[in-house]
């Protein structure tokens, strides 16, 4: 039995006296007595003056009360449905490293598209080329070209030079990028579900490895 159902009888077995003070007295009491003393003197034909203010008060404390029990499951759910997926920094900045500064944008684009962020996204695409662009007149400039053609990959340690120089100019492109866009419009706090990374490292991958195969055999990279 309810407590509800347990406050009526006891209600029941009072005087019309002991009811009439639930109702006159109504701050001293909770709102569920004072309700069921009003309707126990409805019962036996007795009226009461603020019946009706006494019954809307108790709907209004029962909606609310409901509503708090509703109210951090639905905002925990809704919270879900709005986290979004993205890659996360450590990703971007891994992969950029590794397969170019294009390949971290990409990323990085994603992410942006994701949370409606377009915009940012173009500028990204446009960094991503000035900065490609501009690395050919640095590396010219600092007489390392011959140092990251593919065609000047005699020995193990030519190949390690390269890698290095390879790394380090790709970290500095997606720590531009970065700074400049990202930082600017995505905030630090942001809550999300980071999204694997093997999906886009397989396609690279892939990629190369056909890249590899095409120079092979069209003679691009030397016998060692």
């Amino acid at each position: 039995m309810s407590n509800e159902s347990l406050l009526s009888l006891r209600m029941a077995k009072m005087s019309d006296s002991e009811l009439k003070n639930y109702t006159e007295n109504k701050d001293h009491f909770q709102e569920y007595a004072v309700l069921s003393a009003v309707l126990e003197l409805e019962k036996r034909g007795i009226i009461v003056e603020n019946a009706d203010e006494i019954k809307q008060e108790a709907q209004a404390i029962k909606a609310a009360e409901a509503t708090k029990i509703e109210t951090p499951f639905t905002t925990a759910n809704a919270q879900s449905k709005e986290i979004p997926a993205l890659y996360s920094t450590q990703s971007i900045f891994i992969f950029g490293a590794l397969f170019s500064v294009f390949g971290g944008s990409v990323l990085m684009i994603l992410n942006l598209f994701q949370l409606n962020k377009k915009n940012s996204g173009w500028f990204v695409i446009i960094g991503t080329f000035m900065y490609s662009f501009s690395l050919t007149y640095i590396y010219e400039f600092l007489n390392l070209t011959e140092k990251v053609s593919l065609t000047n990959l005699a020995t193990f340690s030519d190949l390690i030079t390269a890698f290095l120089i390879s790394i380090i100019s790709n970290l500095i492109g997606i720590y531009l990028l970065y700074n400049f866009i990202w930082k600017k419009e995505v905030p630090e706090d942001l809550k999300y579900k980071k999204k694997a990374i093997w999906k886009p490292v397989l396609i690279i991958l892939a990629i190369n490895f056909i890249a590899a195969i095409l120079l092979i055999a069209s003679g691009g990279i030397p016998q060692m």
